[in-house]
């Protein structure tokens, strides 16, 4: 996984009739469901890095590898139990600027890409379990500036047969 924030710069670089930009998004995560009970109610964060590459009037290509971490909580019906919850993930985001202005205004959000997903849970029956899996997202986003954006999204990601990843984030990007 180090070797891909090399890739993305150099993609960025080698891309630059296209105008693609390199950019970075923080964000805040908000468990829903089985997430939201193995964790206890514990609320995460995220970054991640990114370019961003526009293909046509409106549209632009983001390749995206972020991580999540959502700290120990104490898992709902397990006593005694707490589990930490953590993510690294390789998306392919697209936005569409219904202006067709990426540097100024709303724009819509999706995205899909694979997650590494760890589960570490102490206490009274301890173990780490990882799980590789597809994810997607989606949401809404404002560009306040051609460096400056604010996101808000929904995401989800079958972790085990038993464990689905749901919630929702808000967060900032920056473009550099």
């Amino acid at each position: 996984m180090n070797l891909l924030p090399v890739l993305l710069a150099a993609a960025a670089i080698s891309l630059p009739a296209q105008e693609a930009a390199l950019g970075a998004r923080v964000h805040g995560l908000l468990p829903m469901g089985d997430l939201r009970t193995l964790t206890g109610h514990q609320i995460g964060l995220g970054l991640a890095a990114f370019v961003d590459i526009p293909v046509g009037r409106g549209l632009v290509l983001r390749p995206a590898v972020g991580a999540q971490h959502i700290p120990k909580g104490d898992a709902l019906g397990l006593g005694g139990t707490q589990t930490r919850v953590t993510s690294v993930d390789l998306m392919v985001e697209a936005l569409w600027f219904p202006n067709e202005d990426a540097d100024h205004g709303p724009y819509l959000i999706g995205a899909v890409g694979g997650q590494q997903w760890r589960l570490s849970s102490t206490g009274i029956s301890p173990a780490t379990l990882s799980y590789t899996r597809i994810g997607i997202s989606g949401g809404l986003g404002y560009q306040l500036s051609p460096r400056l954006g604010f996101e808000a999204r929904g995401f989800w990601s079958p972790i085990t047969p038993a464990i689905t990843a749901t919630g929702l984030m808000a967060g900032a990007t920056v473009r550099f």
